[in-house]
């Protein structure tokens, strides 16, 4: 008898117990995409990418194939591989000064860096600080690009220049990676497009990427 009431009571506890981890789990409520895609934005110190630049003009369009480096600190490199003729040239900021790299004529050249601004804006890392700091932003969660489901996001350029006045991000709701960067002017004119071909977050970055060599 007493050892029927032993076993009853060790299988009710067990049953209580099961019965909690459910409540528990089914309370976990699983985060959103936006919460996975600030997370990810708030973990990221850099990235390595190559992404195809489209710079946009009154006098028509010119496209790039980039190879970049970014950190959130602010140092960057780009450098272009294609078309052929401008292959091996970059533009790279060390933390201090800008630098210019002619691979045709091996000069390279200090570009003169105006109040502190190193000519960051084409960087996705410049754009996730714009995004923090912008008081008037806007998110849409639900947006297909490609096939693919996507967070998209918007932001205030400060500086008050016209041909670079707002921009937007589309992030990959599935793998957190930025999918296109479109830069407008004041009018809402498309300025610069990138698209991200491939994208890595937080690479092992040798500073040596960073130096005007």
């Amino acid at each position: 008898y007493y050892m029927l009431k032993t076993v009853r009571r060790i299988a009710c506890a067990v049953a209580a117990l099961c019965f909690c981890a459910i409540v528990t789990s089914c309370g976990k409520e699983e985060m959103t995409s936006m919460e996975k895609v600030q997370k990810q934005l708030s973990d990221m110190d850099g990235y390595k990418c190559t992404a195809t630049l489209t710079r946009i003009s009154n006098k028509g369009e010119t496209t790039y194939e980039t190879l970049q480096y970014n950190k959130t600190s602010g140092e960057y490199r780009m450098e272009i591989t294609a078309p052929e003729a401008m292959a091996g040239n970059f533009t790279v900021y060390d933390g201090n000064s800008v630098y210019q790299h002619n691979a045709k004529t091996g000069e390279t050249v200090a570009i003169d860096v105006k109040n502190g601004h190193n000519g960051d804006e084409l960087f996705f890392c410049s754009f996730v600080r714009n995004y923090m700091q912008s008081e008037d932003v806007a998110v849409d969660t639900s947006v297909s690009l490609d096939e693919n489901r996507c967070t998209v996001l918007e932001a205030i350029i400060p500086g008050g220049n016209k041909y670079i006045s707002t921009e937007k991000v589309w992030i990959d709701n599935d793998t957190l990676k930025p999918l296109k960067f479109i830069i407008y002017d004041q009018d809402g004119n498309e300025r610069y497009i990138i698209i991200y071909n491939e994208f890595e977050y937080n690479p092992e970055i040798d500073n040596s990427v960073f130096k005007a060599q």
